[in-house]
């Protein structure tokens, strides 16, 4: 985050600098860290160490800009822009060079094609809004898995750089000075920011409310509102000295509470839950900053703790890619084993950026002249490197202009032009659930007359995980232990049976919350994803282990209905959950694939249309293929495989 460079230079005594701000950064980061690094086993809340970041660059930067007006009737904005850009811009343009590096020699071709936006955005801090256009959902965080993702924190802050000082400035020049405006501006901005957070929340997805500067401007608000109090206000009896402190440690009990409970799918953090936590980071930075050397200052003020603030910019641009791109399947590591590495190369190269790159560049001198030519080239020659870099990428993935519902969708429409056959594997194995089942014996017979051997064995109501699927309402089926002790048998004796050089995996009922060794999870959940995603990776563990091609092929949108058998949209949300999670999968396991049929059978988007090219696909319920739907359908399918596997 931007504060994490601040300040080279010492703010005016009045403020002074304070050694326990740099241990609240490292808090901050280390708990996004472990956030991201850790998943179930990592802080549940860690994510709320953004936050934290909000709170304080509001802070730091609005006490500069009021101690800067305090000494000189004026606050210089070329100058705080360009201190801004020294301390941001270096450190930022190395992470996206080494971005585009890897997406030139490292990424599969649909990786460069959603670099390619992603890069430009976040070089350009607009990489927020660019999330929130293409639909590429926060809490999917491994669903596209761009090593990018973490950028929209930045892009909201440097919004707030850019505009909040000149607000200040209009307000200060106003008031001659006075602060009573600018206290208003705040008090105003934080409810309504609070506002648009609430009314662009959605249960299913909340990822408006959590990428929006709108919705995100409270955190840095309350953070300004703190600078302009902490002005004109500070403890000075000894009662408010310890009523300080006993604030303090009550909020910063407050915060590591949610640091371990909170979840990022909790409706009350939307609905002013975050502007509660941001209040009372603010009251911690209160308590930190007042003369007595509490412990908890004494804490946050220990050398090697300062050090891991100091350098938790570079913490935070760099821990996201290495996170990415050392995953299992490229370094053949796992667990904790590949935790350390992930800790020990962020912490690494961190250290090289703060030593090589930040400081050396913050207290260079450059003439105006060159900071006007360099600034600027250095945008070009990363834009361009990054262009280059990107070039070959497949149009085919929608990640940069699709809608939520059409993320990731693959070239496979029934129009496109298709390899020989022989491009695709054979003997073919579909396997799934009762969707699956539907539509097996027609991709059989289309097969046949293209060469292809298809065999379907699928099971009606069952999946392919382990684990007692239950009812919305959270019931286990009354078959799903049976279902669940006989996945690993089934998938084996049909591999052994069948030898298969591609298996196709359609199924559902992995959207379910379900039962494993007596402990329920919550399908949706962080816990209930990491549980979901190791067992498809046991199931097709035993799908490849006679060395068959393994193709996840999600679950579309359901069709227009109204039968009582159709899917409600909470079944919807969760659907379109399993596509990400599947997608996430074969991120991490690039030998496996994903086939979306959406553009297929919903080729408008959700909610599908009842017909398409004037066929009633899924009429009984919206999900399974019935009637004319099987025979219209496997051709379809069929062409779309061929066209995945030609990749």
């Amino acid at each position: 985050m931007s504060n994490l460079a601040e300040e080279c230079e010492k703010p005016p005594d009045h403020f002074g600098h304070k050694p326990a701000l740099d241990g609240l950064r490292a808090v901050a980061v280390l708990s996004v860290m472990a956030y991201h690094f850790g998943g179930v086993d990592g802080l549940k809340g860690g994510f709320l160490g953004v936050d934290m970041f909000f709170v304080l660059s509001g802070y730091l930067i609005t006490s500069l800009l009021i101690v800067e007006w305090g000494n000189k009737t004026t606050i210089q904005l070329a100058a705080f822009w360009g201190r801004r850009a020294r301390r941001l811009l270096p450190a930022l343009l190395v992470v996206l060079l080494a971005v585009a590096l890897w997406a030139r020699f490292g990424a599969s071709s649909d990786q460069r094609d959603l670099l390619r936006g992603d890069t430009l955005w976040t070089l350009f801090y607009g990489a927020n809004w660019h999330f929130i256009d293409s639909g590429q959902s926060y809490f999917d965080l491994f669903r596209d898995a761009s090593p990018l993702r973490h950028a929209w924190s930045l892009a909201i802050e440097e919004q707030f750089y850019l505009v909040w000082p000149l607000i200040v400035f209009a307000a200060l020049r106003i008031t001659q000075g006075k602060k009573m405006l600018l206290s208003a501006i705040c008090i105003v901005g934080i409810i309504a920011s609070g506002i648009v957070m609430a009314s662009a929340y959605k249960a299913n997805d909340p990822s408006r409310a959590y990428y929006g500067t709108d919705a995100r401007a409270s955190q840095l608000l309350i953070g300004a509102l703190l600078a302009i109090l902490m002005q004109q206000w500070s403890a000075q009896t000894r009662r408010q000295k310890v009523l300080t402190q006993i604030a303090g440690y009550i909020a910063a009990g407050f915060c590591l509470w949610a640091f371990v409970f909170v979840d990022d799918q909790s409706a009350w953090l939307y609905r002013g839950g975050f502007i509660v936590f941001a209040g009372a980071i603010a009251v911690v930075i209160v308590a930190i900053t007042t003369p007595i050397r509490s412990p908890l200052t004494r804490a946050l003020s220990i050398k090697w703790v300062r050090w891991v603030g100091a350098i938790s910019y570079g913490l935070y641009l760099w821990h996201w890619p290495i996170q990415v791109i050392f995953s299992e399947s490229r370094t053949g590591l796992s667990g904790w084993s590949l935790t350390a590495l992930k800790v020990t190369a962020t912490f690494g190269v961190s250290a090289l950026s703060y030593y090589l790159i930040e400081m050396p560049i913050r207290r260079a001198k450059f003439s105006k002249s060159v900071a006007l030519v360099a600034a600027p080239a250095s945008f070009i020659l990363v834009a361009v490197i990054t262009i280059v870099a990107t070039a070959g990428g497949t149009s085919a993935p929608r990640f940069l202009t699709s809608s939520p519902n059409k993320i990731l969708e693959s070239s496979n429409s029934a129009g496109t032009t298709l390899p020989n056959v022989s491009m695709l594997p054979s003997p073919i194995l579909l396997v799934g659930d009762s969707v699956a089942d539907t539509i097996g014996p027609a991709l059989a017979a289309e097969g046949a007359k293209q060469g292809l051997s298809v065999t379907s064995s699928a099971r009606s109501g069952c999946g392919l995980i382990i684990g007692i699927p239950t009812t919305p309402d959270d019931v286990p089926v009354p078959w799903g232990k049976t279902c669940s002790d006989g996945v690993a048998e089934f998938l084996t004796s049909r591999i052994v049976e069948n030898n298969p050089a591609l298996v196709i995996w359609h199924s559902s009922w992995e959207s379910s919350s379900r039962i494993v060794d007596d402990q329920f999870y919550k399908f949706g959940t962080k816990e209930a994803d990491t549980l979901i995603l190791k067992e498809i990776n046991e199931s097709v563990d035993i799908l490849k282990s006679q060395g068959a091609q393994v193709v996840l092929m999600t679950n579309p949108p359901r069709a227009k209905n109204t039968s009582v058998l159709a899917r409600s949209d909470e079944e919807d949300a969760r659907i379109e959950h399993l596509n990400g999670l599947f997608f996430r999968y074969a991120f991490t396991h690039p030998e496996v694939r994903v086939l979306d049929l959406a553009p297929i059978v919903c080729p408008n988007g959700s909610p599908c249309g009842e017909y398409v090219d004037g066929v009633r696909p899924r009429p009984r319920d919206g999900g399974h293929y019935e009637g004319d739907g099987p025979t219209w359908v496997a051709p379809q399918i069929i062409k779309a495989l061929k066209d995945l596997m030609a990749r």
